[in-house]
């Protein structure tokens, strides 16, 4: 027997022989599969109970709950709270709080998660937060807080504001979380992650205001967020860039509209200092229809970029890499083989690559014409390009192949460029 179930034994009294806590794990992992729901509950809500009162005084490193309520049994969510309330009074470092029944947000944490001064670590999933009276959490380095409700706008940022030395974020939201001006203001946030799901039938004026001048990276996935932005971006070096600012095909880009062409260009601008970046098709879309009202930013720093595409979406290419003066690899992804209707891509002429020196189609070939002509591009343009690495689709894996024949015939600018066919 361990030395922790040897005191759990001994804590019964000596009046009292506990036989349960004797039995191995897994075999009482068997009878709690064999006990009805309210009682295996019942049974996890005491030992839970128990554990987190028997030594009090010492401090809990982490602590994690994942729950999953169902039909028959609902748990009493006051307990969650009281755990909560204890765990706080033992100084715990680490939280990690997952609710996955189906609607979710049923518990509301207490107030005292702001106040505790030795955490370190936050991850909450499925519940709710009350707005902030006080918050005092002078050690909290990382917040993920994934499809969780809070009271109100100013709940969330005066969480944020208050933790003196948060470095990374994540929030992944949900679109009933009401919220409609999401501000992260941090003095200390390096790493800042923005997840929603998306709903391209609804149209919302929903707003991200970051203001982290030590932020370095950065990500954003939301196709439902409007205005996205960035303030004194001064230390960005990385960012991965799924954004639409609400715009779809019924909702498209409009020269005309002042404010919205102010916000993508300023968005622009700030992102434009990286060092690396991946994009997505969506983005690149919008800045190809807001290319041609305005000239882009120039993307001077960017050494790095992987662009993932969905299906044959690649005429919005040539645009962005003549804003990128200095890349040196490109890494193009594909999420989809869906082909768009249209056939004209690649239109020319256009300006040579003139520092691209890698670059690698991860996508598997199949000779199609717009995959032949994105090849003959990247080739043809690229004047000091040192290796072009293409994946084949294994229908065409044949050495004595007709496709692989012509990609190898395509005329190079770089006298010294190599292409590798994986």
């Amino acid at each position: 027997m361990d030395e922790d179930r040897e005191k759990r034994v001994r804590a019964k009294g000596s009046d009292e022989v506990d036989w349960i806590s004797k039995l191995p794990d897994c075999l009482l992992c068997e009878v709690l599969l064999n006990l009805p729901t309210k009682d295996v509950f019942n049974t996890f809500l005491s030992f839970v109970d128990s554990f987190l009162d028997f030594n009090s005084e010492s401090f809990l490193q982490k602590f994690i709950l994942k729950y999953d309520c169902d039909d028959e049994y609902d748990p009493d969510f006051f307990l969650i709270g009281r755990w909560i309330n204890t765990i706080v009074t033992r100084k715990v470092q680490h939280i990690d709080v997952l609710d996955d029944s189906y609607g979710g947000w049923e518990v509301q944490l207490p107030s005292s998660i702001y106040t505790c001064e030795s955490l370190v670590s936050l991850k909450l999933c499925g519940l709710t937060l009350a707005s902030p009276e006080f918050v005092s959490l002078p050690s909290l380095k990382v917040m993920d807080l994934i499809i969780t409700k809070f009271a109100d706008d100013m709940g969330l940022e005066t969480l944020i504001t208050k933790c003196p030395v948060l470095e990374s974020l994540t929030i992944e939201r949900s679109f009933c979380d009401e919220i409609e001006v999401l501000r992260v203001r941090s003095e200390s946030l390096l790493r800042f992650t923005h997840v929603a799901d998306s709903d391209e039938g609804v149209v919302e004026d929903l707003v991200v205001s970051i203001d982290a001048p030590k932020l370095e990276y950065l990500r954003l996935s939301d196709h439902r967020v409007a205005s996205f932005i960035l303030n004194k971006p001064g230390k960005l070096v990385k960012a991965d860039i799924d954004v639409v600012f609400n715009l779809s095909s019924e909702n498209k880009f409009n020269p005309d509209d002042l404010p919205k062409r102010t916000m993508i260009r300023n968005f622009l601008v700030g992102i434009s200092i990286i060092k690396d970046m991946i994009i997505y098709s969506s983005t690149l879309e919008v800045i190809y229809d807001f290319s041609r009202c305005e000239r882009l930013p120039l993307f001077r720093n960017l050494s790095v970029l992987c662009v993932e595409f969905y299906g044959y979406m690649w005429e919005m290419l040539p645009i962005f890499l003549e804003s990128c003066p200095n890349l040196k690899t490109l890494v193009v992804k594909s999420a989809s083989y869906q082909e768009k209707g249209e056939n004209i891509i690649l239109p020319g002429p256009r300006r040579f690559l003139s520092s691209l020196e890698y670059v690698k189609i991860e996508r598997p070939l199949k000779g199609e014409a717009m995959e032949m002509k994105l090849v003959s591009y990247l080739l043809e343009n690229s004047t000091i390009l040192k290796k072009l690495t293409l994946c084949l689709d294994d229908s065409v894996k044949k050495e004595d192949s007709v496709i692989l024949k012509e990609l190898l015939a395509i005329p190079r600018l770089s006298t010294s460029s190599k292409v590798v066919v994986l």
